[in-house]
């Protein structure tokens, strides 16, 4: 079995958020829920959609600090 290209998309883009937000990478990994489909280990339809919202709330957060000390 392997790793889809949208695990090893997802696995990047939680390295650049743990350098962002001063987090740990492990952390972030542990959360991470895959299944297997067609002999390949694929993103969970769930675990999508958390963390496209987790990444939205950063960006808001983000948004914020940024108004605030604009």
């Amino acid at each position: 079995m392997k790793l889809s290209d949208q695990i090893i998309a997802e696995i990047s883009r939680l390295l650049q958020v743990a350098i962002i937000t001063g987090t740990d990478v492990v952390d972030n990994l542990r959360l991470i829920e895959v299944e297997s489909q067609d002999d390949l280990l694929v993103l969970t339809s769930d675990y999508v959609k958390r963390s496209e919202r987790n990444i939205e709330t950063l960006i808001e957060q983000a948004t914020e600090l940024e108004q605030k000390n604009g």
